[in-house]
């Protein structure tokens, strides 16, 4: 404000002794006032130069007024006018310079705007500092108007001069003096702020080209990234597709040789009719049979083949007629792409690089804005040659689909020539093999063909049982030492007496799959683990399948465990397949025909693997086509319950021997047990027909006492019966569990639970009372059956009931 009011009584005074000048009269040479006075247009150009001095002056422009004389020389106004137009084009290409430094900020700006969101806040922050810069500008342009003031109180005391006022030219000299003191102080006010304000833009612009490199940065990693990922998801595509290719070949091929299949029984009982209905006439018409068996076979093969043709007509309609190889070369492009991206990744530029980068993607900008404008008039001129020439173009398009429909058919006509090829050559090969290669394998290993010495001697089922508890402790094979009670023993040796199949259920980690495989190690007996899939439908899945195109069985682990246990080897030895986590799938689809077949004469329990004799064919299949269920194997399967499992038919719980091992077991000190030759099968089975003989009257005691005591209750109140099956496993299982050492409390218990109450559980239509009824019954008739034990099992089942329907009675 001290400034402003001293410019300001400095313009009065020069107004003042400009006033006193004109009025003493003493004015000879007013006319030549008159013609140096500026025009209007002069003094716009004095002011545009001022403001644009002003706002572009350099550090040195603004030292170098601040150092400068005042001469005689800077009061000539024209020559004054002439340097500053030279200063007004030197600012106006600095100004051109900045404007061009602004548009590469604003460019910039907005680069960095599009790639992350604070970048918009520091704009906005930029612009509120511009508008800062804007407003100091206008400041500096009022100060530039009081220059421009100043100068022209200057011109009035030249003018003053020129007539004669001495004294007032040295006062108004004075007054040029103090102002241009006041002006030089200014400037350098001035000079301070505007190297503030440029110290504050280099700041801030090297703050700006930090967050830009790490930005870049960041792009390259996430770039990098995503390749990574884009590369991986292209390898899985890739796997699911040569998956998918191999699937639908699979089926193509297995439709194919069931057709043929049903052709040549179709052809074979042809055949067959004809020798039977010509065979006095045989003779006479051997040439006509022989030339029509050649013409049924022509007929067969061009069926066949145009079913192959059609069926690769669909494949390729399906693939967009592509063929395999094009399907396949375009993954192998797909990969390539994928590793040259890898390479160019690996590649990536320096900061020099970058910043060259970012020179030409600038240059790329402007490239494509040229480029799109071309690209319109390029379209606009191919949409009006189109019009002209529509006719021409739908004449070669037709021409183009007419020679891609010619190359599909070559295609598909040498595929179909590799294929008759590569069925001739594996037909060819298949001529004299075995299709069970794994089967005939057995019959030639030499240790299965070997007998091994057996312990044939009589077996008294409680020492048998002692024994086995410690040997299954002891067992050098076993990674963790297994303990399991004698009742669980007794029950397992029960079973084996009942049921050729076991269901072994309980939590995880309670020893169902170890229970077998230990017994199998602790007799000597032989044993199979076969894991059971989810996926499991039918027996395929369980036996195997016979490949008509490769005329190979496809023996599972299953198969080659029931060729197994009837080999010399085995065959006088017990023999159990373990069927773990056996409840993925639903067993009464994959294990129908063994359940049913169980249920059959020993002599009729089989499987038929093929429908026609093969040749060769094992020593043990009987007629080249049927394998017999060998009697010393029993099917042990375990079951966890759980939401990835299915739940076992009650006619599967009906048909075997159920198990549910505790979740704890008392440890104890096994007894080193001496050698042992492996149990013979006679052996166990004689103990077990032993044990009926002396025991069978507890198993009918046992039985008459659940059908007297709980068969009419049962019915009633829940709906739960049985038939002669029971009595039948009874008959078996009770004496064998009294021969080992239990009781037939104990054995009863076992049966009551796990074949009747086992039906009431997790039912919606039980009530409690009728629980309470049935607990009381269990525990009052008991005595009857067994004085000093308890049923414990059956007691667990209701009081489960009774928890689960809210009753806090455990007893």
């Amino acid at each position: 404000m001290s400034k402003n009011k001293n410019k300001n009584k400095n313009r009065d005074r020069v107004g003042q002794v400009g006033t006193n000048g004109n009025s003493s009269g003493a004015t000879p040479s007013a006319p030549k006032v008159e013609s140096k006075t500026p025009s209007s247009q002069e003094l716009l150009a004095v002011n545009e130069v001022s403001e644009s001095a002003i706002a572009e002056a350099a550090d040195v422009d603004i030292d170098a007024v601040s150092t400068m004389t005042i001469t005689p020389e800077m009061t000539n106004l024209p020559a004054l006018l002439r340097k500053a137009q030279e200063a007004l084009e030197l600012c106006r290409k600095r100004e051109k310079r900045a404007n061009e430094f602004k548009e590469e900020l604003d460019k910039e700006r907005v680069k960095l705007s599009d790639q992350e969101k604070s970048q918009r806040e520091r704009s906005r922050e930029l612009d509120r500092q511009e508008k800062e810069l804007k407003e100091e500008r206008t400041a500096l342009d009022a100060q530039q108007r009081e220059i421009l003031d100043q100068e022209e109180a200057l011109k009035k005391r030249e003018l003053n001069a020129e007539a004669g006022f001495i004294t007032e030219r040295r006062e108004s000299l004075r007054l040029l003096e103090e102002e241009a003191r006041l002006v030089r102080q200014e400037i350098g006010d001035c000079r301070k702020v505007v190297a503030e304000e440029r110290l504050a833009l280099e700041r801030d612009l090297a703050h700006r080209m930090e967050e830009h490199e790490e930005l870049l940065r960041r792009n390259e990693a996430e770039m990098k990234s995503r390749f990574e990922s884009e590369y991986e998801e292209l390898k899985k595509n890739e796997q699911k597709l040569h998956l998918q290719l191999v699937d639908i070949e699979r089926a193509k091929r297995k439709l194919e040789f069931e057709r043929q299949d049903i052709e040549e029984q179709r052809k074979n009982l042809e055949q067959r009719t004809e020798q039977r209905a010509a065979a006095r006439e045989e003779a006479l018409n051997f040439e006509i049979k022989a030339l029509n068996a050649r013409l049924s076979s022509a007929s067969a093969d061009r069926d066949r083949l145009d079913a192959i043709l059609r069926e690769r007509e669909e494949s390729d309609r399906r693939f967009g007629n592509k063929s395999p190889e094009q399907v396949l070369a375009e993954l192998n492009e797909s990969v390539k792409c994928c590793q040259k991206l890898e390479k160019q990744l690996a590649a990536r530029p320096n900061l020099a690089a970058v910043e060259r980068l970012a020179l030409l993607e600038r240059e790329r900008e402007a490239w494509e804005g040229e480029q799109y404008r071309l690209t319109q008039e390029k379209l606009e001129l191919e949409r009006k040659l189109g019009l002209c020439e529509i006719a021409v173009t739908e004449v070669e398009t037709l021409r183009d689909q007419k020679k891609a429909l010619e190359t599909s058919r070559n295609l598909l006509q040498a595929a179909l020539e590799e294929l008759r090829a590569d069925v001739e050559d594996r037909i060819r090969r298949s001529d004299g093999v075995s299709p069970f290669p794994a089967l005939m394998q057995m019959d030639e290993d030499k240790a299965l063909r070997s007998s091994v010495n057996l312990q044939e001697d009589a077996i008294d089922l409680s020492e048998f049982t002692t024994d086995l508890q410690h040997r299954i402790a002891s067992d050098p094979d076993a990674s963790n030492p297994l303990y399991y009670s004698l009742r669980d023993l007794r029950c397992f040796l029960g079973g084996l007496a009942m049921s050729r199949l076991h269901l072994l259920q309980g939590i995880s980690g309670t020893g169902k799959t170890s229970l077998p495989i230990a017994f199998s190690r602790a007799v000597g007996a032989g044993f199979k683990l076969i894991e059971v899939q989810a996926g499991w439908r039918d027996r395929q899945d369980l036996v195997g399948h016979f490949n008509a195109f490769e005329r190979r069985f496809y023996e599972s682990e299953f198969l080659q465990g029931l060729y197994e246990a009837q080999s010399p080897c085995y065959d006088g030895r017990p023999y159990i397949v373990v069927l773990d986590e056996m409840n993925l799938s639903h067993p009464e689809q994959y294990f129908a025909d063994l359940l049913s077949a169980l249920e059959q004469e020993p002599h009729l329990q089989k499987l038929d693997l093929m429908t026609a004799p093969v040749e060769p064919a094992p020593k043990l299949m009987t007629n080249g086509r049927t394998l017999l269920i060998p009697r010393n194997v029993w099917f042990v399967g375990t079951a966890n319950h759980d939401e990835t499992t299915k739940d076992f038919a009650d006619k599967t719980y009906d048909r075997g021997h159920v198990m549910e091992l505790p979740r704890n077991r008392e440890e104890f000190a096994p007894q080193r047990p001496h050698h042992r030759n492996p149990v013979a099968f006679e052996s166990l089975k004689g103990a077990f027909d032993q044990a009926r003989e002396k025991n069978g009257k507890h198993g009918t005691h046992a039985y008459k006492f659940l059908d007297e005591k709980f068969a009419e209750f049962l019915g009633r109140k829940f709906r739960v019966g049985w038939g002669n099956r029971l009595e039948r496993q009874m008959m078996d299982f009770v004496p064998v569990v009294v021969a080992a050492g239990g009781s037939v409390g104990e054995a009863t218990d076992h049966i009551l639970a796990t074949k009747l109450l086992r039906k009431i559980r997790n039912r919606h239509d039980t009530r409690m009372e009728h629980l309470v009824e049935l607990q009381t019954l269990v525990q009052e008739s008991w005595k009857e059956l067994d004085k000093k034990g308890k049923p414990t099992h059956s007691l667990a089942i209701i009081a489960d009931e009774l928890r689960r329907l809210g009753s806090g009675d455990d007893e």
